[in-house]
């Protein structure tokens, strides 16, 4: 039996953290949320979460930007990072993935989409940044 994944969405509009959450949970999934950076932080670093899915910027607490908090963490280190932000310029994307993100994707971006991109980065711990970077920094929202 294969065993379940956690992801932890850290995304400041609760709508659309209920929409991502029913998908994931459809998915099979188990989700972790937080609004804010720094609680996500905490969350991150008392659970085992395979993936994290973050906004660029969140707007509270100390960590404004989760993934750099993240991969400061060595204990995160592996924990792959899908960033869904409203910042579309190309500056911010290079910015996040040279920061640690594992792929970036615009909103608004298709619910399936993000499913299919969050199953793959939470199911492929075994590749390394670095693979997964190449394969997904590309990634845009149709």
């Amino acid at each position: 039996m294969q065993q379940q994944r956690t992801i932890l969405l850290a995304e400041p509009d609760a709508e659309l953290r209920d929409t991502w959450r029913a998908g994931l949970l459809g998915m099979g999934f188990q989700v972790r949320e937080s609004a804010d950076g720094a609680a996500a932080l905490r969350t991150a670093l008392h659970s085992e979460v395979s993936l994290l899915i973050t906004e660029l910027y969140l707007p509270s607490g100390a960590e404004r930007c989760l993934v750099e908090a993240a991969r400061r963490e060595p204990g995160l280190k592996r924990v792959k990072i899908l960033v869904i932000s409203d910042h579309a310029s190309d500056d911010d994307r290079a910015w996040a993935l040279t920061a640690g993100a594992d792929a970036y994707l615009v909103k608004p971006v298709r619910l399936g989409r993000m499913l299919q991109i969050a199953a793959r980065l939470a199911t492929s711990r075994q590749q390394s940044r670095g693979e997964l970077h190449a394969a997904a920094s590309t990634e845009r929202a149709d």
